[in-house]
């Protein structure tokens, strides 16, 4: 697989956009409640036995288990990416750079995650429960091999192009500052994509079509242990709804809300991952019969309509 930029671009463009935390997320914001914090392509909140007030309330709740997942999953990016780091310390410089300048910025996004968290928790009203094993499930994805690890990441550094490009860039009518730390996320996690891409292209460079289509078994593999923790946090969101709303849903619309939020979960995590046309690109390259797979399966999610139990 050729690509059109390198290592040496990739520090070049990060150092253009690079942001300062305290500028984007400072440690006394407030948050706005009065807003949507994402678009209907991300957070399909629209359910009619709702009131406005509590539809605002699940787009809210969405908005931060969204960021917490990107929290979530980004525990092990880290670790990974500290791995590529040791690999490389006596070799490229400039891919040293680019790898160390990705572990900085993943981790200033962790920070900005958490400052968001504490905000809204503070400001809510409610508890609102999200995933918090993220050390547990960084374990059990690097038990994979290097490249099934890294075919994980590039689903994750991709679909996160994606949601920005085609969902949040021109949204309007969601809040500007929540908007605003997607923007910066968006920005860096650009850099982080071909990163992840060109270290994929190294480490496929001396493994066997065999070895390439174990690696991306593996992916598929994780991708179906990350909808099972889907469907937990749309469990969370239920609970955090009718805490917010103040009244216990009846069982049916209870139902329909887990079952919206879980559809909406697997749109936006793995769906856009893995119709990414980057993400289908390596695949076809590296690991066609897993991209079979990866197809039916993305259109399976796209076909759903149905509950979700």
């Amino acid at each position: 697989m050729e690509v059109k930029y390198t290592y040496a671009d990739c520090v070049k463009k990060s150092e253009q956009v690079s942001w300062r935390l305290d500028d984007v997320m400072p440690a006394d914001a407030r948050l706005n409640f009065d807003l949507d914090f994402l678009p209907q392509a991300l957070a399909p909140t629209r359910l009619e036995f709702l009131s406005t007030r509590e539809q605002r309330s699940l787009n809210q709740i969405a908005g931060n288990a969204y960021l917490n997942l990107f929290h979530f999953v980004e525990e092990y990016i880290l670790a990974t990416m500290m791995k590529h780091c040791q690999a490389e310390l006596f070799g490229n410089s400039s891919a040293l750079r680019a790898l160390t300048r990705f572990v900085d910025e993943e981790l200033k996004h962790q920070q900005m995650f958490e400052r968001f968290r504490e905000a809204f928790a503070r400001d809510f009203g409610h508890p609102c429960a999200v995933l918090d094993n993220a050390a547990e499930v960084a374990g059990l994805i690097m038990s994979k091999s290097p490249l099934g690890v890294l075919f994980t990441t590039l689903h994750v550094e991709w679909m996160t192009q994606e949601h920005f490009t085609a969902c949040i860039r021109d949204a309007r009518a969601v809040d500007p500052f929540f908007k605003s730390l997607l923007h910066h996320h968006w920005l860096e996690e650009c850099q982080h994509a071909r990163i992840d891409t060109l270290e994929a292209i190294k480490l496929a460079s001396g493994l066997n079509r065999d070895q390439r289509e174990a690696a991306a078994d593996e992916y598929i593999e994780i991708l179906g242990a990350l909808d099972g923790l889907l469907v937990r946090q749309a469990e969370f969101d239920v609970e955090s709804l009718q805490a917010a709303a103040g009244r216990v849903l009846p069982e049916n619309e209870a139902d329909r809300v887990l079952n919206s939020q879980h559809r909406g979960y697997r749109k936006t995590f793995l769906w856009y991952g893995m119709t990414h046309r980057n993400v289908q690109e390596i695949l076809t390259e590296m690991a066609p019969r897993a991209l079979e797979v990866v197809q039916a399966r993305a259109a399976d999610i796209s076909s759903d309509t149905g509950p979700k139990q």
